[in-house]
């Protein structure tokens, strides 16, 4: 069910003026500054609180400091869609980042609750506390609480006014030995679906309002140090200068075309400059300068990187320099989940008409989650790209678009399509997906082979006819995966939990049925060496009984052709179990 226009409109301006709420909880008047565990974030937090609990949720402060709030599912205990961005900002910051994602979110759960709705997986939305690292120079503490990443250490880092991590959470009312508590078990979440604002032009230069996210690129930062010889800047020749800074400028310059050159998504820059002994009339003798290179591929970052140290190297020699260089951060790239990049890119075909794929050039606290649960992000247009400045913008009429197309994705997520998720997924997803099926690789290669299907009948036609061609080789290769009638399947796998449903009718407690089975079932195998099929799905265990005395007499030939009929049949019911999960 889409949220329709005009709802979308209503609740694109609840999130714009919510956004002007949040935005004057600062702790700077007449700008936007709010930092990891001050009073204006724990402000924050009550506030979103407050409207969690409205749009139907139970909301709750973790042990880190995040909001949270919980949207049950159709059924108690299920594992939860997760949603959201962060809380905290930037000193003099724009008012969308990170808090547009938090309440998109919320009015897709109120929007639910409107419509008396509940999903096959809860949803759990998160306002973050501490995405930016504004206040103690660490980032992501909000979300590696929930991955219960969190290095000791943190702790004992400080802040400008000297106080300690640990302190300003007891400050807050937290209790720095209860971090461990935030931390969220892998099965607790399916995967996380962000909604932040793009922080770049791509998507305003295309003229559309939604772009989805291919990966948070992976970054390297380096100290790097250029050293020549001092001199008089009116004695020494031109053609005996060893300028420490002419040979930065000309690396500099190279940088730019080099980067430019390569793949689009690759960015390089010269963040910091600095020049000794830094007087008008001396030559400069050392420079020292920062560089900052991102990709959402290591490997094409790796092989830029060393291009460019190399040109920094070939320029050092040809000037008589030296030319040195530190890497002092590093942070792989994150690619976004294919299934759920799929999910969005539908819901952004269908509310705009096109999808745009686009790579993160800025961190998120999907980079954390990434590490526990597949993660996907979707982007929405800001003005001229701004971000981390007061003149961040978004148009409302962006945001509910954003809101329609986030409401199908969450919808699809955690009550999901099973035959669109199939023909969206990659090979090995989609083989996984059938598995349990049948233990046969070639007719899974074969199913999968043949997407997209349009529909459900098309997917059943098509594995009815590859099967048509199994004989007693398949047969046999299938039922090495097969219980035997009568003992109870064990383990947590899919074909386990087929199996225990198909023979949910045989009645476990009665001794004589299972040592009449258990014999049956050793006279079958005596006489054609092979475990006893039958579809077992709604027959008793008496019936299957007379069943396996009756195929007992069957010829060799005739009875290869009845298994291979139960086997085919039991595929099948399978599979139709797999989408109508």
């Amino acid at each position: 069910m889409p949220m329709s226009a005009e709802e979308a409109r209503l609740a694109a301006a609840r999130v714009m003026a919510r956004s002007d709420q949040l935005a004057e909880i600062s702790e700077t008047t007449g700008e936007l500054t709010r930092v990891y565990l001050s009073p204006e974030h724990l402000q924050a937090n009550a506030l979103v609180a407050q409207w969690m609990n409205e749009a139907g949720m139970i909301a709750w402060q973790d042990a880190v400091g995040n909001i949270c709030g919980r949207y049950d599912a159709q059924q108690e205990g299920a594992a939860a869609l997760l949603l959201g961005s962060h809380l905290d900002t930037v000193r003099n910051a724009g008012r969308y980042d990170g808090m547009l994602g938090v309440l998109t979110a919320i009015e897709i759960v109120a929007w639910l609750n409107r419509h008396d709705r509940r999903l096959a997986q809860a949803i759990e939305i998160v306002g973050f506390g501490d995405e930016e690292g504004t206040r103690f120079g660490i980032t992501l503490l909000g979300s590696r609480g929930l991955t219960g990443s969190w290095p000791p250490e943190w702790l004992d880092c400080c802040d400008a006014q000297g106080i300690s991590v640990a302190q300003a959470m007891v400050n807050a009312g937290l209790d720095p030995a209860r971090i461990a508590h935030a931390a969220r078990l892998p099965e607790e979440f399916s995967a996380s679906l962000e909604l932040h604002i793009e922080q770049g032009p791509v998507l305003e230069g295309e003229d559309l309002a939604l772009g989805v996210v291919t990966a948070i690129n992976g970054a390297r930062r380096l100290n790097c140090r250029f050293d020549g010889e001092a001199g008089h800047a009116g004695t020494v020749p031109m053609a005996h200068r060893r300028d420490a800074l002419a040979g930065a400028a000309e690396w500099m310059l190279a940088i730019e075309q080099l980067t430019q050159a390569s793949d689009p998504t690759l960015v390089a820059t010269v963040g910091t400059l600095n020049c000794q002994p830094g007087a008008v009339n001396v030559i400069p003798g050392s420079v020292t300068l920062s560089l900052d290179i991102r990709s959402p591929s290591d490997d094409m970052r790796e092989a830029l990187l060393a291009t460019l140290l190399e040109k920094a190297r070939q320029i050092a020699q040809r000037r008589g320099l030296t030319f040195s260089h530190d890497i002092f951060y590093t942070t792989p790239a994150t690619p976004c989940d294919p299934v759920l990049q799929a999910t969005l890119v539908h819901a952004c075909e269908t509310v705009q008409g096109r999808a745009l794929s686009l790579p993160s050039g800025a961190g998120h606290d999907s980079m954390a989650l990434a590490e526990r649960w597949p993660v996907a992000m979707l982007f929405v247009r800001c003005a001229g790209g701004i971000s981390h400045h007061p003149a961040e913008s978004v148009e409302q009429t962006d945001v509910a678009l954003a809101l329609q197309a986030y409401s199908l994705a969450v919808q699809e997520t955690a009550h999901p399509d099973a035959l669109r998720a199939f023909n969206s997924a990659s090979v090995e997803q989609a083989k996984e997906m059938i598995a349990a099926c049948v233990a046969l690789p070639e007719w899974q290669q074969s199913l999968v082979a043949g997407r997209p299907y349009v529909s459900l009948g098309a997917l059943l036609e098509k594995a009815a006819a590859l099967s048509e061609r199994w004989q007693l080789s398949e047969l046999e290769s299938a039922l090495q995966a097969h219980p035997r009638i009568g003992d109870k399947p064990k383990g947590l796998s899919a074909e386990s939990s087929f199996s225990r449903q198909e023979q949910a009718s045989v009645n476990g407690h009665d001794a004589a049925l299972r040592q009449a089975l258990a014999q049956g079932n050793a006279d079958y195998e005596a006489r054609f060496g092979r475990v006893f099929l039958i579809r077992a799905k709604g027959r008793s265990g008496e019936k299957i009984l007379a069943n396996l005395n009756q195929r007992l007499k069957n010829s060799d030939a005739d009875e290869i052709q009845e298994a291979l009929r139960q086997l085919r049949q039991i595929t099948q019911l399978r599979l139709q179990g797999v989408f109508a999960r």
